[in-house]
């Protein structure tokens, strides 16, 4: 690599070229003097200089960032004399971004000279530094980073997190993040849509890549496990686990059920950070708390990270970075200079808006709009970039608004083609006028983002936002939609804790035509659901009524308990046993409702599952399948006791059960334990005569994985925090003037 060529120092500015260089060397900046090219630091017992050894002290150490232009090199020369005539030095380093640094050396004194070559070679074998000062990553020529094997192993979108590297901006949030991890390897990034969740994890994983790590984002647990291996660095991105813009509770139970054995799978090489909105993550912990108790799961203030708080310095560096990356004109540049206060000062400042406000319409405002209104225009923009973008969507032909609205009716996470072809044949039966891939293609970028090798994604969850907001104001869009959906769609319709701040329920059942329609488009789903489409239904009927009062609880207690009867009808016409867990969310449904429908049948079931014969505990196959025996058990000891008393229990199982435990207590080390434990707690719940024996040997196993645990975690050793990262924690980016100054400094060098 041409390291003055492809590492791009000029883009970074002052103030992110001095944090680098202080981290490159490891200065301790107390007693710095700042100056508008950087800093000066005198050192009296001399300074280590990578690769030339020690300089005799008293040393001065000068981090200069200068313009680019015709006359840079002599402006470092003036710099470096200055800096020298008011300090008295045996020896001088210098760091500037500037090539040729050498020869601003002043002769008959020692010096040390590193420019982009340099400080690149540095950055290059620095991986703590990658991590702690992301930014240059963003300027660096990432091929030569980034191992391929890594890369290769990777599943996560690489491609936008190198995009997102240049103009991304290490605030304390990130920096909080780092700390949070190297201390308990999990992070949980809090915070309203559009301050930057995503682009931290995102950042995180792309400096651990470059490192050797590997990457993968995650939608589902059984995604996180699939991918997971004990002998390599992998670092996990559930992004906003429990679904995008609305909170989905079939989501959020999947995690419940597996977080603690995901935490406890948590070590110095395998990191999670996971994503979410306050009103899901707050859902979501309840449940997980009710599963595996609190003492297994860190609460939020131990773990989470808020990324709502910016502070000045940091959205100017937003402002400063977007603008850079632009290449905008001369004009919009001056604009941006002119205008910084008012943009970084203003109370709806996001990062998100600000790329939407510079990749958009910046442009257009320095090329139309006169002095005396471009304020107004700015702070417009920033309050209210939903109206550009309802322009943006309403202009859109109806094959790119169908498209759109398909991706609505979608699961979580990136679509792929499959699913957006079934999705738009659903909404769209006529032909469209171009090939769906065409259209996706022209709605890149703005709307939606391609991903690698076949799917799209929502370039921001705001997009989504928009088009949901769109769709549920448009009454003939919307009963086309409720009539034509799948169950994705009819989760949307459902759903509760959607939008900015958790505050939209039921977007799109405005009136008795759309609780009419949609009820119509269920009773012909449920013949086609599987079970854990079925699931996502009966969690989301829970949700939703547990949200809502008055008429709203009505529609839905009568939407709720035809949907439980036509699924018992179903299940009937069908030989075979049910899913236990599909049948536990049918009775939670139906437990809510003030009139509860008859049971299913579950003889079939029962016979199914009611063991003959002794369990093979060394089995998963056969503790899951004894272990699915106790839940319907219990569901039928808690729901019809009746029933489960027609069936002969415990009585006719007595036997069963009791040589169960006898066999658990020799088979103490089974892979299968956790599902024993839980097998044993529910047999110790409902046959009295054999509680204290199966309560003891759940116990066995539970102080014999606790042990095992120990003993794991002596095998860990922790990581101190790096006194850098504590020192950048402990103390806001150094500034001697008021907020206004701080954004000037930093625009300036645009």
């Amino acid at each position: 690599m041409d390291a003055a060529g492809d590492f791009v120092l000029d883009e970074l500015g002052t103030l992110q070229f001095e944090r680098l260089c202080v981290e490159l060397l490891r200065l301790d900046v107390d007693g710095a003097e700042s100056y508008p090219w950087g800093l000066s630091l005198r050192l009296p017992e001399g300074v280590d200089a990578p690769g030339a050894g020690r300089l005799d002290g008293p040393a001065l150490v000068l981090v200069a960032w200068i313009r680019p232009g015709a006359s840079a090199a002599e402006r470092l020369h003036e710099v470096v004399a200055d800096a020298l005539g008011w300090t008295e030095a045996r020896s001088l380093l210098l760091a500037t971004n500037l090539p040729d640094a050498h020869a601003a050396l002043p002769p008959g004194l020692r010096g040390v000279a590193l420019g982009p070559a340099e400080l690149w070679r540095l950055y290059a074998a620095a991986p703590a530094v990658r991590f702690r000062v992301p930014t240059a990553l963003g300027v660096a020529d990432l091929d030569t980073l980034v191992p391929a094997e890594a890369a290769q192993r990777s599943t996560a979108d690489v491609a936008a997190a190198v995009e997102l590297a240049r103009v991304f901006v290490p605030t304390r949030a990130y920096l909080e993040t780092l700390r949070v991890l190297e201390r308990h390897r999990f992070a949980v990034l809090t915070g309203p849509p559009e301050m930057g969740k995503t682009a931290i994890a995102r950042m995180v994983g792309l400096a651990a890549l470059t490192d050797g790590w590997e990457v993968h984002e995650c939608i589902r647990p059984d995604e996180l496990w699939s991918r997971f291996a004990r002998d390599r660095r992998q670092v996990f991105v559930a992004d906003d686990a429990f679904g995008s813009t609305e909170y989905r509770p079939d989501a959020a139970e999947r995690w419940a059920v597996e977080l603690d054995g995901i935490l406890r799978a948590m070590d110095d090489r395998h990191w999670l950070l996971w994503t979410s909105r306050p009103a899901p993550l707050k859902a979501g912990l309840r449940r997980i708390h009710r599963e595996h108790g609190v003492e297994r799961f860190p609460q939020p203030a131990e773990i989470g990270v808020d990324t709502e708080r910016l502070d000045v310095s940091e959205k100017a560096l937003v402002l400063f970075r977007h603008t850079k990356a632009a290449a905008l004109p001369h004009r919009a540049t001056e604009l941006v200079q002119a205008e910084g206060w008012h943009v970084v000062s203003h109370p709806h400042f996001t990062p998100e808006r600000i790329r939407r406000f510079v990749a958009r319409r910046l442009r257009e405002l320095a090329d139309g709009s006169s002095s005396t209104d471009v304020t107004a225009l700015v702070a417009e923009e920033i309050r209210e970039p939903t109206a550009a973008m309802a322009e943006s969507y309403r202009a859109l032909a109806p094959d790119h608004r169908a498209v759109l609205l398909a991706l609505l009716d979608a699961p979580l996470g990136p679509v792929s083609e499959r699913d957006l072809a079934a999705s738009l044949r659903r909404h769209s039966p006529a032909e469209l006028s171009r090939p769906a891939a065409e259209i996706v293609d022209r709605l890149a970028d703005h709307f939606l983002r391609p991903l690698h090798p076949a799917s799209v994604t929502w370039v921001h969850p705001s997009w989504r936002d928009l088009v949901i907001d769109e769709l549920a104001h448009d009454a003939p869009a919307r009963r086309a939609f409720l009539h034509a959906c799948g169950v994705h769609g009819a989760a949307l319709a459902l759903s509760t804790a959607g939008g900015v701040a958790g505050e939209r329920a039921l977007p799109l059942l405005r009136d008795d035509g759309d609780w009419d329609a949609l009820a119509d488009r269920l009773a012909e789903l449920v013949p086609e659901l599987d079970a854990p489409e079925t699931t996502v239904v009966l969690a989301t009927l829970v949700e939703s009524r547990r949200g809502t009062t008055g008429a709203e609880r009505s529609e839905l207690d009568a939407l709720a308990t035809e949907m439980l009867e036509r699924l018992a009808r179903a299940w009937a016409a069908v030989p075979g046993s049910l899913p236990v867990g599909l049948l536990a969310e049918w009775l939670a449904l139906a437990s809510e409702l003030p009139e509860q429908p008859p049971l299913p049948a579950l003889a079939a079931t029962w016979v199914e599952l009611a063991p003959t014969g002794p369990v093979d505990l060394g089995s998963a196959a056969e503790a899951t399948a004894f272990d699915d025996w106790t839940v319907l058990a219990e569901l039928l000891h808690e729901h019809d006791p009746d029933a489960l008393a027609r069936f002969g229990f415990p009585g006719a199982q007595m036997g069963e059960l009791a040589t169960y435990i006898d066999r658990a207590w020799v088979e103490i080390d089974s892979p299968a334990r956790d599902t024993i434990v839980r097998s044993l707690r529910r047999i110790a719940r409902l046959v009295q005569p054999l509680s204290l024996d199966a309560s003891l040997c759940a116990r066995r196993f539970e102080l014999r994985t606790a042990e095992r645990e120990r003993r794991e975690e002596e095998l860990v050793e922790l990581r101190p925090l790096s006194p850098e990262l504590e020192r950048l924690l402990e103390q806001p980016l150094p500034s001697r003037h008021d907020d206004e100054a701080v954004v000037a400094r930093v625009l300036r060098d645009l």
